[in-house]
């Protein structure tokens, strides 16, 4: 009878919680739970970013930033590139560098509707990000016209160039600007190079997805 009762009073405390119609009652929005307002910066970044596998340089002008991606084409061995449509690739000039090294660059507009298969066999992808966090050292990548997400989770190798502007705390911080605007139709936070653990819980890298990820800081911008 003790089993009979207890369950008896854990439905009529249900009950009581629910609205009249059998609804549950509305309850108020949960906060975000929020650390000490933090300032984000490139070197708390790249020390949670390099932790997980990625590599990163921090360039304070254009002409850094080209230089530093010319040598990533030539360490690398990149012949084929897919990239984005993105302003801060725009004020590097990254499609000149590439072209200029002799790399054969898609845009995203020739990509076939069904792009991952194509993008297999393509060395780099080359991003911008929407957003990149520093408490994680992960990068926030939006999809939209012009921007595919496979670009950069797809091509062997992603390079992702992060504007200063761009830099967050932390999530919630990150959690505050898409509420601000309508939802995109994939939000991909990359935190480290491609992994799994899988098959026999062994931790194995680049099984689906960059080998490698190279990040440069645009620190004017």
């Amino acid at each position: 009878m003790s089993v009979r009762n207890e369950l008896l009073d854990k439905l009529r405390r249900a009950r009581q919680r629910t609205a009249p119609g059998g609804f549950p009652r509305p309850r108020p929005a949960v906060p975000l739970r929020r650390a000490a307002p933090e300032t984000a910066d490139f070197t708390v970044f790249a020390e949670k970013l390099t932790a997980l596998g990625p590599t990163f340089e921090l360039a304070a002008t254009p002409e850094a930033a080209r230089q530093a991606l010319a040598g990533v084409l030539a360490r690398e061995n990149v012949k084929t590139a897919v990239r984005w449509d993105h302003p801060d690739l725009e004020a590097v000039g990254a499609v000149a560098v590439l072209e200029g090294a002799g790399v054969t660059v898609l845009a995203p507009e020739e990509l076939p509707e069904r792009a991952c298969p194509a993008l297999g066999a393509v060395d780099l992808g080359l991003t911008g990000v929407d957003y990149a966090l520093g408490a994680t050292g992960s990068l926030i990548l939006t999809a939209a016209p012009g921007r595919p997400r496979a670009v950069g989770l797809v091509p062997r190798l992603h390079v992702a160039l992060v504007a200063a502007s761009r830099l967050l705390p932390d999530l919630p911080a990150l959690c505050d600007k898409l509420a601000g605007g309508p939802m995109p139709s994939a939000v991909n936070c990359v935190s480290g190079v491609s992994s799994t653990g899988d098959i026999e819980f062994v931790y194995v890298r680049g099984v689906h997805g960059p080998l490698a990820v190279h990040v440069i800081g645009l620190g004017w911008l």
